[in-house]
């Protein structure tokens, strides 16, 4: 991520005089860039694509460029197993995506077809955690988060009851993570008094929902549901007076939050295994080069694409460049140093990482501190 020098271009010239004459590596990116959940796929290819450029400006692998291939999956389960076979049919050495466990687990299916490995940057849900097969992920998985933030609400003054509320579109994240948060709760605290859902293809969600709460006076509402649903709920409670704290998931934690939200930050206060991007010095670069070539800030799921592109161009080095020792290569225990810090990924291609209490404040994420995972 550094500017590149004369020797570097020099240096990156000769690489295409050799190289750039032989087949580039194909690597496929699957993801929603229309719809509900664009923002997440829109920043994911963004970060993608960055990486690629990266790793093919230090000389890609191999002497081999590397080529990003785009599919929109459409939020839809069929459109994620479609785009899959697409860029499984032009041949890609393996796909980045999805970016929601609804649409990785969707499309797993066509993982197994096509023997076409799977990098998730975002995907979280534990249901896809400790299996054999061709799914890998740099992003840990959400029930670490969800105890994590049980654990932080413990003792804390003025919060005796609570209710969580979850959105159904994305059943596969949004269940496990209210269901671990639940489960580590009662466990140190008692019952939860409600635990709500809504669709948010359901008008009248909203009014049904502020009708419950009203009734049931809890001290802290959790949610577990997008950056524009969060903000959407979170504000509407927020001027009905419920509660007095709300809580919600690393699944809100982007841009969509902030500019719904605007300086209203009710509040509010998420669990995410993902810091903000002016955290360290690695993020503060990333996050300059970012917005100078998009015009916005990055998000985390920018970030984690960045990073799975770089765990692919390492396993496709290890595999001397022969995509048929990918998987295997892939399969190695490994600490990767990723963008947020080291990231511990198992045989299983399941990761590890920091868990952060993250505020919104004038308008920015704010890490307030660490709640769980390796001191950085």
């Amino acid at each position: 991520m550094r500017r590149p020098t004369l020797w570097g271009a020099v240096l990156y010239l000769a690489f295409c005089l050799v190289g750039c004459g032989r087949e580039p590596f194909r690597v496929g990116f699957s993801a929603t860039l229309t719809g509900t959940y664009a923002d997440l796929g829109i920043h994911g290819r963004n970060g993608a694509r960055m990486a690629i450029e990266d790793i093919n400006a230090a000389g890609g692998v191999h002497g081999r460029r590397l080529e990003l291939l785009v599919a929109d999956d459409t939020g839809q389960p069929e459109g994620a197993r479609e785009a899959d076979r697409r860029l499984a049919a032009q041949g890609v050495v393996a796909i980045i995506g999805h970016m929601t466990s609804a649409m990785t687990m969707a499309a797993l299916p066509v993982t197994k077809e096509t023997g076409v490995p799977l990098i998730s940057p975002t995907t979280s849900s534990p249901h896809l955690q400790g299996q054999k097969d061709l799914f890998f992920r740099v992003h840990p998985t959400s029930d670490t988060a969800a105890r994590a933030l049980a654990r932080w609400v413990t003792g804390k003054p003025g919060i005796q009851t609570v209710c969580t509320v979850r959105d159904l579109l994305n059943e596969p994240f949004s269940s496990p993570w209210e269901a671990a948060f639940v489960d580590e709760y009662e466990k140190l605290n008692g019952p939860v008094i409600c635990r709500l859902t809504y669709s948010s293809t359901d008008e009248a969600f909203l009014s049904s929902l502020v009708g419950t709460l009203r009734q049931s006076v809890p001290d802290m509402v959790l949610l577990v549901s997008s950056a524009r649903d969060t903000a959407f709920i979170s504000r509407t409670l927020h001027e009905a007076g419920i509660p007095s704290l709300i809580l919600t998931s690393g699944w809100a934690h982007t841009d969509a939050l902030l500019v719904e939200l605007g300086l209203h930050s009710t509040g509010l206060l998420l669990a995410t295994d993902n810091a903000p991007t002016d955290t360290t010095a690695m993020l503060r670069e990333f996050s300059w080069q970012y917005h100078k070539r998009f015009g916005v800030y990055p998000s985390f799921a920018a970030v984690r694409a960045y990073d799975a592109v770089r765990l692919l161009a390492t396993a496709l080095e290890e595999a001397k460049g022969q995509p048929k020792h990918l998987v295997e290569a892939l399969s190695r225990p490994r600490t990767l140093d990723s963008l947020y810090g080291p990231l511990h990924i198992d045989a299983f291609g399941d990761a590890s990482g920091a868990v952060y209490l993250v505020a919104v404040k004038n308008g920015r994420f704010v890490v307030l501190e660490q709640i769980a995972g390796d001191m950085p």
